[in-house]
Order: C-alpha cells, then sequence, then structure tokens
C-alpha cells in the first residue's frame, strides 16, 4: 500500500492509472514526476552525443525513465535504455533456467555489463555517471571498469554525498557537466 501511495503522489492520477490500471484510491492530483526539471543543458547532452555513445542504466521502470525522456525531447542522444524492468526480467529468467533468485538492481553490474557488451569494440573507454554510492561501486565492479563519475548537482546535503560517493569508489566528483565535458574530452 505505500508503495501504492508513493506512486499515486509521485506519478498522479492520470499517469498511475494508465500504468497500473487501477483507479488512484489516495492521491487525484498532478504528479510531482511533472515537477522534474533537467539537471543538464541539452546542449551538452547533444554535444557529447556526437563523438561519445550515450547510454542509460538506471533504477526507474522502462515508463518513469520514458516519460521524462520524452517529455524533454531527450531519447535521440541515448543508443540504449536499461531500467529496472530489464533487471527484472533477467530476473526472472535465471530463476525459471536455474531456479536460483538474484537481484540484478545496482549496485549489481548487469545493466553496465549490458551496455558495455552492446558497444564492444565500439568505444575505449566507459564512463558511468551517477549521484548515489551504488552507482559508484557497481562501476567500479563492471567488467569493463567504468571510471565512475559521481555528480553532486542534485543533492541538498553535498559534503556527507561527495565523502559517501569517494568512500563508494567514485573516480571523480563534479559539481557541474562542463567539469563532465572536460573529463571526457581529456581521454580522447
Amino acid at each position: 500500500i505505500i508503495k501504492q501511495i508513493f506512486q499515486e503522489i509521485y506519478l498522479g492520477k492520470e499517469l498511475f492509472e494508465s500504468t497500473y490500471k487501477i483507479q488512484s484510491k489516495v492521491y487525484h492530483g498532478k504528479g510531482f514526476i511533472n515537477k522534474e526539471t533537467l539537471i543538464i543543458d541539452t546542449s551538452i547532452l547533444e554535444s557529447m552525443s556526437r563523438n561519445n555513445i550515450l547510454a542509460i542504466a538506471t533504477g526507474r521502470t522502462q515508463m518513469e525513465a520514458d516519460y521524462p525522456l520524452e517529455r524533454f525531447n531527450l531519447k535521440q542522444y541515448f543508443s540504449l535504455i536499461l531500467t529496472l524492468d530489464d533487471c527484472l526480467k533477467e530476473e526472472q529468467k535465471i530463476f525459471e533456467q536455474k531456479q536460483k533468485k538474484v537481484s540484478l538492481s545496482k549496485q549489481n553490474t548487469y545493466m553496465l555489463d549490458t551496455i558495455e557488451a552492446a558497444h564492444k569494440n565500439k568505444v575505449s573507454k566507459y564512463y558511468y555517471i551517477g549521484d548515489m554510492p551504488d552507482d559508484m561501486m557497481a562501476a567500479s565492479r563492471s567488467k569493463a571498469r567504468f571510471t565512475g563519475i559521481g555528480v553532486l548537482i542534485s543533492s541538498s546535503e553535498k559534503d556527507r554525498l561527495k565523502k559517501d560517493l569517494e568512500n563508494a569508489g567514485a573516480d571523480y566528483i563534479i559539481e557541474d557537466f562542463e567539469e563532465l565535458v572536460k573529463i571526457v574530452e581529456s581521454n580522447y
């Protein structure tokens, strides 16, 4: 019930009902998902996508990832988008084949290893940009040894997050995306 209430508030009545095919019971307003704003300028994504292959690995569901990507017209910049749904499908497949329960969500490397496999021999270096310690752990444990770049931009507790990201193995910590561009361009 707690998950349902959260999803009703986050998605809003209309999006919740169209996604889950059930009536909203508690919240009937606009979803907080509509209050999300971009923390990166699209000109940076456009520029980076010219010389790099960009992909997404997110703990959001496919619908929750697609909604803002479509809303802000960002899908065009990404060659591959992996979500929680992909993890759940693979977990089910493993269970059916081996009768073994596994969790492939981050900090597991499944999504990053899948991205690496899809782009093998197309790139010389892999970067993973994230704002959670689990992101940095997945980056350092991945087969391709992604360079972990911790992002502080949206955090209200920057000092604490910076320590947590460093402890989790971040190779870089950035406070704006211009720093990201410099890091990536310096490694061409």
